[in-house]
C-alpha cells in the first residue's frame, strides 16, 4: 500500500510518499508526479523517507524523475537508490 501526500507551497509542491513504492502505486504516483511537473517554474520534491520498498519499476521511475531535474530525498530504506540514481546521472555526463 501506498499514501501519497502532497504539499503545495508557492514555489515548491512536495510529495511525501509513505509505504511499497511498486507495481501499480508506481503507475499512481506517476500521474500524480506527471500532472505537477507539467507546472511551469513550478519545483517538484519526492520525500521518500517513508518509502519501505522499491521494486524495479519503482527504480525506473524514480530515475526519470530525476533525469527531469525533480529532487528526490531519501529516507532509511530510500537512501541507497537515490544515491545510486545521482551517481548513474552524474557518470552519465
Amino acid at each position: 500500500m501506498l499514501m501519497i501526500t502532497v504539499e503545495n507551497e508557492a514555489a515548491m509542491l512536495t510529495f511525501r510518499v509513505d509505504g511499497c513504492l511498486a507495481g501499480r502505486s508506481v503507475d499512481e504516483l506517476a500521474r500524480h508526479w506527471s500532472a505537477a511537473s507539467g507546472q511551469p517554474h513550478r519545483r517538484v520534491l519526492l520525500d521518500l523517507t517513508g518509502v519501505t520498498s522499491v521494486d524495479l519499476l519503482g527504480r525506473e521511475f524514480l530515475a526519470e524523475v530525476h533525469r527531469r531535474g525533480d529532487t528526490l530525498v531519501g529516507g532509511a530504506t530510500t537512501r541507497a537508490i537515490v544515491e545510486e540514481i545521482q551517481a548513474t546521472a552524474l557518470a552519465g555526463t
